[in-house]
């Protein structure tokens, strides 16, 4: 079984993700194991609550093609990012990044 590894943005954006999620539903996922992971990108991959879904698609959009395949092998459900419409009338320059430190 492969380790799941993610970039520091991407964690950063999970951690986000599960914070949103115990304070929408109150379940709390444990983020040190891959299988708490694994459950809340389940569960958010599967929630209609608009705020889960945009921390979902924002940690979706922090990985790369073989990082996504390998969550989709593992049961977590692949959608357009909720935000897609609004993301195509967007030029990439207006897209803010996590603002850097110094």
């Amino acid at each position: 079984m492969n380790t799941l590894i993610f970039s520091q943005t991407a964690i950063f954006r999970m951690q986000q993700l599960a914070s949103c999620v115990y304070h929408t539903t109150g379940i709390r996922h444990r983020m040190a194991t891959q299988e708490g992971m694994l459950g809340l990108l389940q569960e958010a991959a599967s929630s209609i609550n608009k705020d889960i879904r945009h921390y979902f698609d924002a940690f979706l959009m922090e990985l790369n093609k073989r990082q996504l395949e390998m969550l989709e092998a593992r049961g977590v459900k692949m959608r357009k990012p909720f935000s897609a419409a609004a993301l195509t009338s967007v030029s990439p320059s207006s897209i803010t990044p996590i603002r850097k430190a110094g």
